[in-house]
């Protein structure tokens, strides 16, 4: 897919990755209008579109790279226990905790938690891939969740849209299954609908 990548000059990482040039030309304007705010054009910190570079580049989306649980585990470069033996680096209050899932675990909800499994773990590289650390600390970040509605067509929930939380959390809102932006987390709600079920719908 092709897409327009904005990049400050003398930065490491690129500021963003637009459908648009427009999109990218927009962001360099409000970039400049609030960095320059009490500057005066000869500071040092002054910004002009002059340090700024915008290159059209095929980029392969996150949703195209990581589609699956298996992709995202490839992604992370998370090993598969296929034998379910513990690796000697695995001990301590990890393998504990471990022990005690398999003691414990309620046979009933096993479906519904191995699919909460699957998006945490997904959802994990989707925001690696966008630089995202959701930080429930820092009131002054968004995160963005997807939101369902109940389809009785469908016999399911639907993703209807996206919502939002800065400076609180709730039920509806975990921190390991929210996003940089609404775009990112509606695209995730849809593409992932079936595991959400799983999650949400007794008898899944």
């Amino acid at each position: 897919m092709k897409k327009f990548i904005l990049i400050q000059n003398g930065k490491d990482e690129p500021i963003g990755k637009y459908n648009t040039k427009a999109e990218a030309s927009d962001t360099v304007e409000y970039i400049i209008e609030k960095n320059n705010v009490g500057l005066h054009s000869s500071d040092d910190l002054y910004l002009t579109v002059f340090d700024f570079k915008i290159e059209e580049s095929e980029v392969e989306e996150i949703n195209e790279v990581v589609a699956n649980f298996d992709n995202a585990r490839f992604y992370l470069n998370i090993k598969p226990n296929a034998d379910f033996t513990f690796p000697k680096k695995i001990s301590g209050s990890i393998l504990a905790d471990i022990r005690r899932l398999v003691r414990d675990v309620n046979p009933n909800h096993i479906k519904a938690l191995i699919a909460l499994n699957e998006l945490f773990t997904i959802a994990e590289a989707w925001n690696k891939a966008d630089n995202f650390v959701p930080d429930f600390g820092n009131t002054s970040q968004y995160k963005y969740f997807p939101w369902f509605v109940y389809n009785k067509g469908a016999a399911g929930f639907v993703c209807a849209a996206a919502n939002a939380a800065a400076s609180y959390t709730n039920a509806s809102v975990g921190s390991r299954l929210c996003f940089k932006t609404a775009e990112r987390a509606e695209q995730f709600g849809k593409q992932f609908e079936p595991l959400y079920n799983q999650v949400f719908l007794l008898g899944k």
